[in-house]
């Protein structure tokens, strides 16, 4: 077990546990679970056995949460009245400032059960537990809560960084192959906006963590998971545009998600959205097209099917306009000018755009 501890602009400091069939979590952080009074396990309804059992497996006997509380399954959990819901179930259950929640399945559920963290008697601790390969190197960090609202993606959220992570890459051993293939479109986000040695990690291990390779997956979500902590730890609030390049490929990429009523994987939707911040940064001058080619060969890598998107630009205009990193501009994507450079540009044109549009829905 890797063990990292990152001090925090704003929230003092979190710790990481990273690696795989961790065990005995409380004896590594005795004084986290030393000072809650009561402790709640949240994970989605929809968790295998073998998940719950995984999760209870990381606490010894004796230390076991008090309570057990089950959020509907995926997106459907991304609800103010769940996080209400949520809320009640700990206030009912006498939970105090002192008490301690843990969240244990995708990003749905630690998005949702941090958010209510955040809220409840003005925030509480939490642990989240990251149980997918999207959720490990991505959406189960960083300390970004949300809800959904109106059919759009984490409009209301906060900032509560959990007070550990625990990235366990055993969870992933019965994850389905297609949850592995989605997962993998953050994966070549980060062989992007990374430095070298994280690239020439993904790009060594990338074919074997398609395949569920146990070790290539290990591999990959420790070096990805480090390398977001440390850039939070650098810009916790987004205020810095250091943590703005994990942005790249989203703004496309949510709208892409949006627009398929949810039949599109996030992970696909990334990869889609990078595929278009590659063709926009080629078509405006930023990213030369040889490079152009050789970034984009890494998009190949992952085998897309046909999109399942309506091509409808109008639409896809008027969510990029809405999405919140627009910061009042017609539109504002990450874009790149070659491996871990980038460019953040706004108010790109329509041309431009749909051109973009077109390539990354092939």
């Amino acid at each position: 077990m890797k063990t990292f501890s990152f001090t925090l602009n704003h929230h003092g400091t979190m710790k990481a546990a990273l690696g795989r069939s961790l065990e005995n979590i409380p004896a590594a952080f005795p004084a986290l679970f030393a000072a809650a009074d009561k402790v709640c396990l949240v994970t989605g309804s929809d968790a295998p056995p073998s998940l719950r059992a995984r999760a209870l497996a990381l606490f010894p006997e004796g230390r076991a949460p008090h309570e057990y509380f089950w959020l509907p399954p995926s997106e459907s959990a991304k609800t103010l009245e769940q996080a209400g819901r949520l809320a009640s179930f700990l206030f009912e259950r006498g939970f105090s400032r002192s008490s301690l929640l843990i969240a244990a399945g995708g990003g749905a559920v630690t998005d949702l059960a941090g958010f209510a963290a955040s809220i409840y008697m003005r925030g509480i601790a939490w642990v989240s537990v990251p149980t997918t390969f999207l959720a490990q190197i991505d959406a189960g960090l960083g300390g970004k809560t949300a809800v959904n609202l109106a059919g759009a993606k984490n409009i209301a959220g906060t900032f509560h960084q959990p007070a550990l992570a625990v990235c366990d890459t055993a969870f992933l051993d019965s994850l389905p192959h297609a949850e592995l293939r989605s997962g993998a479109g953050e994966l070549v986000k980060y062989a992007m906006i990374g430095p070298a040695a994280l690239a020439a990690v993904i790009k060594k291990n990338l074919s074997k963590t398609l395949a569920g390779d146990k070790s290539a997956l290990t591999a990959c979500v420790s070096a990805c998971a480090a390398y977001k902590l440390k850039l939070v730890a650098k810009d916790e609030r987004d205020e810095r545009g250091v943590r703005e390049a994990l942005n790249f490929g989203h703004t496309a990429g949510h709208a892409f998600e949006a627009m398929s009523g949810g039949k599109l994987p996030h992970g696909e939707a990334v990869a889609r959205g990078i595929r278009f911040a590659l063709i926009a940064s080629r078509e405006a001058g930023i990213l030369k097209r040889d490079e152009f080619q050789r970034l984009d060969t890494l998009v190949d890598a992952l085998r897309l099917k046909p999109a399942r998107v309506r091509r409808d630009f109008r639409h896809f205009l008027s969510l990029v306009s809405r999405d919140k990193k627009a910061r009042g501009a017609s539109n504002r994507f990450v874009l790149i000018a070659g491996p871990g450079r980038l460019a953040p540009a706004e108010d790109l044109d329509a041309p431009l755009l749909k051109l973009a549009f077109e390539g990354a829905l092939k």
